[in-house]
C-alpha cells in the first residue's frame, strides 16, 4: 500500500509539472527545496509550441534552440503522462507485473530517443547550455527510475522500489533547474545539488 501511495504521489507531481508548464513557465528561487512549493511559485509565461513526435535530430539543427527545447519538453511530458497512465493501470490491477514489465520495455527506448534529441540541441548561450544539460539529466534520471521499477517488478526488492521513487523525484528537480536556466536564472553546480547525496546516480 505504501508503495502504491508513493507512486500515486509522484504521478500527481508529474501531472502538476506538466500542467504548470503549459500555463506558466517555472521560475525557481535558489532557496526553494520542496518541489510542490517550487511549482506553485511559477510565474513566467511561455509561448505555446505545437509538438511533433516525428521531430528528429535534423530538425533540432535547423530550428532555434528555444523552439526545439519547448518541443522536446512537450513531447517528453506527453510520453511521461502516457507511461504514468500505464502505472495507474498496474496500480488498479488492470496490469499484472509481467504486463507492466513488457510495457516498461516498450517505453524505455522512447525515452532514449528523447535523450538523443536533447543531446542534439544546439544552445546559443551559456544559460541555454545549462538548460540542455539539466534536461538531459532529467530524462536520464526518469529512465533510471523506470529501470529500477522494472527490477522491482521482477524481484520484489524494496530497495529497487525506493531507488526508483528517488530517481523520479530527481528527474523533477532537474527539470525545474532546467526551466530556471532557460529563464536566465543563475544555476550553479551547488544549486543543482550535483553533490547532494539525495540525488542518486542513474
Amino acid at each position: 500500500m505504501n508503495k502504491i501511495l508513493r507512486y500515486t504521489d509522484i504521478g500527481i507531481l508529474v501531472f502538476v509539472v506538466m500542467f504548470g508548464f503549459y500555463t506558466h513557465f517555472v521560475t525557481v528561487n535558489q532557496s526553494q527545496a520542496i518541489i510542490k512549493e517550487t511549482l506553485n511559485s511559477s510565474s513566467s509565461s511561455i509561448g505555446n509550441t505545437n509538438s511533433s513526435s516525428s521531430n528528429d535530430n535534423n530538425n533540432n539543427a535547423t530550428l532555434p534552440f528555444h523552439t526545439s527545447y519547448e518541443m522536446l519538453i512537450s513531447d517528453s511530458h506527453s510520453l511521461t503522462q502516457s507511461y504514468q497512465k500505464e502505472i495507474g493501470k498496474w496500480q488498479s490491477k488492470q496490469h499484472d507485473n509481467k504486463t507492466m514489465i513488457s510495457v516498461t520495455d516498450n517505453y524505455l527506448p522512447k525515452f532514449e530517443k528523447l535523450v538523443n534529441r536533447a543531446e542534439s540541441l544546439q544552445p546559443t548561450t551559456a544559460k541555454y547550455l545549462q538548460a540542455k544539460d539539466l534536461y538531459i539529466k532529467s530524462i536520464q534520471s526518469e529512465m533510471g527510475s523506470y529501470k529500477h521499477f522494472r527490477t522491482f517488478l521482477i524481484t520484489g526488492n524494496k530497495t529497487e522500489d525506493d531507488i526508483s521513487t528517488q530517481l523520479l523525484s530527481n528527474a523533477l528537480k532537474y527539470e525545474i533547474k532546467s526551466f530556471a536556466a532557460f529563464n536566465n536564472n543563475t544555476v550553479t553546480d551547488t544549486d543543482n545539488n550535483y553533490s547532494d547525496k539525495s540525488f542518486l546516480p542513474v
